[in-house]
């Protein structure tokens, strides 16, 4: 990588302005540079490792025609085999309703009894204690998955980029110190307050960072920043996912959250604030581009002393990071490297970034040339106005883009369900007939997107379409996820995962299981799908980016009879080759990356195997094949099976739990979040045709979910989660998730 030397010709001082409900534009100010003609170095032709998907993901195919003789529904209770052995096993009085009519039914004992588990393991000891065959869902691999994504992502946290990230943020707000940068060095003192606890900041700047400290310790919401001088949302700040572990992962948290979060600003002008053209004004979005574009000289131009720079460390973290949990949804270092070298040239005197016309040829080139954010996330905490005739303007979500755009150093992540979210509430989606306004989303919208036809009809039935501009919106998004191909499913773990929940709420037609072609089947693996889709946010709450809704202004016994088989697994083997590769995928990145350990490979290694596995007997069972001895012995070990791929020594993130709770969208109306999570584990009875024509039913344990909204101030853990879960009135699941589920 060549180095391209630039002279920074003269300081800029910003000029105060008038901000909203202040006499003069807040936040830390630049100050004059000691060394007004330091040089400054951008790396020319930077760009971070990426195509994760042609480096790390090959595909496991799936070829089979699904050919299963049907049972006929309602079922004949009379050719159940094992009916009778099934009710007396768990307790049931009698045959539960929907069972014959649907093929299948979902048990839920809301009394909590020693059923009542959120640990799979323990769900299949008791499964196995029954001593009927057993049933393995498609959410128990699903489950595994997010183990292995939530596990491993910690371990790479507390064992290297805590430590990249505090040298970091040391490096550089040393350097600023010495420049006297008030705007940087305040900027990177508040994350090094939280990794260095011994770390105390320069009287120059100590009012600013104290006061940053004690908003994010009140997390209480929007309020301006002291240092950046916009509105922040505070109530961000609050450790949630598996960074309540320990208190290094606590301050991890709070850190990369700021740096995440926070945006040096690209475009400013008058008037400016929360409901105007601009958030900052001109001088001051100025100054923020320079200050950005002394981070990247800083970070191309600072040897840490362990022979790299601070570049090669941002770069480890940001890919590693990348790699789980997607791209950066806002311009970072490579964008601003390569802006830079472009408008300064080679000549020393096209490359101040302290001149008003170099930064106007920069934010011009920037804006050409960058696309903007995709998703709104509470920069500036700002406000849709009305126009006279108290309407809205959908295009203001576009706008806010544009006022967000700008630098952030470790810029949380783009996802499409994020996207989704952010783009099917106000301002892009208009009021309903009666005037109300759409400002909370739900999960069903990701579903519906996805290409769940159950989720379509229950947002028909809640009356989503009615809002102005929903269906228009949910078609544009609906056809850019049928427009992804292999390079966009596979492009990161994050992606890797959706393309198994898309994969698993596809229609299934003839030679599939009767109960898997039943609409009440299509519910229930909706609810597999959001209860899968809440752990995956639930473990990546730090990086990937949250969508705001912007504010608006204003059987019989007989020696005869067949004997009950080992059990079934949910015939989806194109979601366990997805899984499969997934892993594979994740295997062979962290292992060039050099942070693949002996014992995690070994992990991954028994759970690529029971992926397989399950690939294979539902192969089987779709072809109408016989399930082979070793099949059956898998089946009646597969508990053993599963803690071989899932237990790490003992020591969990989460333990096993399926208890998980994940704040997906803040809505800046209301002050509430959506809360999206799984929680105990269920029990499903299934029933299907046999290849030797008998029919059976075998029961397993199944994932649950829930979605409601919360106080902003107040976004939930999973320890408070489970102890909502556990208490006299627990949440009600949604109306849709309750009506194929019945209680002993």
């Amino acid at each position: 990588m060549r180095i391209l030397v630039i002279v920074a010709l003269a300081a800029m001082v910003a000029s105060p302005g008038c901000g909203a409900g202040n006499d003069s534009e807040g936040g830390a100010t630049m100050g004059a540079l000691d060394d007004p003609g330091e040089q400054l170095v951008f790396p020319e032709g930077f760009r971070t490792a990426g195509d994760f998907a042609g480096r790390f993901y090959e595909e496991v195919p799936v070829t089979v025609r699904p050919s299963m003789e049907p049972v006929g529904l309602p079922a004949d209770p009379g050719e159940i085999i094992n009916l009778e052995s099934m009710l007396l096993s768990i307790g049931a009085g009698s045959t539960p309703s929907g069972l014959l009519e649907n093929g299948f039914v979902v048990w839920n004992d809301a009394e909590g009894s020693w059923i009542r588990t959120d640990d799979p393991l323990r769900a299949f000891e008791v499964a196995d204690g029954w001593g009927q065959p057993l049933y393995v869902s498609s959410g128990i691999p699903l489950h595994m998955l997010h183990i292995f994504f939530d596990q491993i992502l910690q371990k790479l946290e507390e064992d290297h980029f805590y430590r990249d990230i505090r040298l970091i943020c040391s490096h550089l707000y040393e350097a600023n110190l010495r420049r006297g940068c008030a705007l940087n060095a305040g900027f990177y003192a508040v994350p090094l307050s939280f990794l260095d606890r011994s770390f105390v900041p320069d009287p120059s700047v100590v009012d600013l960072v104290q006061g940053e400290l004690a908003l994010i310790a009140d997390h209480a919401g929007f309020a301006e920043s002291p240092v950046m001088g916009y509105r922040e949302d505070y109530s961000q700040y609050v450790p949630r996912g598996h960074y309540t572990a320990s208190e290094r992962l606590e301050d991890y948290f709070r850190a990369m959250m700021w740096l995440g979060r926070l945006t040096f600003l690209l475009n400013g002008g008058e008037p400016f604030g929360p409901d105007a053209a601009y958030i900052v004004s001109e001088d001051r979005a100025r100054e923020m581009t320079a200050c950005a574009l002394l981070t990247v000289s800083d970070l191309a131009g600072t040897e840490t002393g362990e022979g790299d720079t601070l570049l090669d460390r941002w770069s480890r973290v940001y890919e590693l990071t990348a790699f789980f949990a997607g791209f950066a949804d806002d311009l970072s270092v490579p964008e601003y490297s390569e802006a830079g070298v472009t408008v300064a040239g080679t000549a020393s005197d096209a490359g101040t970034v302290f001149q008003d016309g170099f930064y106007r040829r920069f934010r011009d080139h920037v804006n050409e040339a960058y696309a903007g954010p995709s998703i709104y996330s509470g920069t500036g905490g700002l406000v849709s106005m009305p126009d006279d005739q108290g309407e809205f303007d959908p295009s203001d979500l576009a706008a806010a883009m544009a006022k967000t755009t700008g630098f952030r150093f470790m810029g949380q992540r783009y996802t499409p369900d994020s996207e989704i979210l952010g783009k099917l509430v106000f301002p892009a989606v208009g009021p309903d007939p009666s005037g109300n306004q759409r400002f909370m989303p739900t999960g069903l919208d990701v579903a519906a997107a996805f290409g769940s036809p159950e989720a379509l009809a229950l947002l028909e039935e809640r009356g989503d379409f009615s809002y102005a501009n929903y269906a228009d919106s949910l078609e544009s998004l609906s056809a850019m996820i049928a427009g992804y191909g292999p390079e966009d499913w596979h492009a990161t773990l994050y992606m890797s995962w959706l393309r198994c929940l898309y994969l698993l709420v596809r229609e299934r037609g003839e030679g599939y299981p009767d109960f898997m072609r039943t609409d009440a089947w299509g519910t229930q693996t909706l609810t597999g799908f959001l209860a899968s889709w809440a752990m995956l946010r639930h473990d990546t709450i730090l990086y990937a980016k949250q969508s705001y809704t912007m504010e608006a202004g204003c059987a019989p016994d007989g020696f005869d009879e067949p004997q009950p088989s080992a059990g079934f697994v949910e015939p989806v083997p194109e979601v366990y080759a997805q899984l499969n590769a997934t892993l594979e995928m994740a295997r062979r990145g962290l292992a060039e990356y050099g942070v693949l350990e002996g014992e995690i490979d070994g992990r991954f290694r028994n759970a690529i195997s029971v992926m397989t596995r399950l690939q294979e007997i539902s192969e089987r069972e779709l072809s109408g094949e016989t399930m082979t001895a070793e099949d059956a012995d898998f089946l009646e070990n597969f508990a053993a099976y599963l803690e071989s791929s899932i237990c790490w020594d003992g020591e969990t993130t989460e333990g096993l739990e399926t208890s998980l709770i994940a704040d997906v969208h803040t809505d800046q109306n209301s002050s509430s979040v959506l809360e999206v999570a799984s929680g105990g584990l269920d029990y499903c009875i299934v029933v299907y045709r046999r290849p030797d024509g008998a029919v059976e039913a075998a029961v397993g344990p199944v994932l649950s979910y829930y979605e409601f909204t919360w106080p902003v101030s107040d976004r939930l853990t999973d320890e408070a989660w489970r102890e909502m879960l556990e208490g006299p009135e627990p949440p009600a699941r949604p109306w849709w998730a309750e009506v194929h589920v019945v209680r002993r």
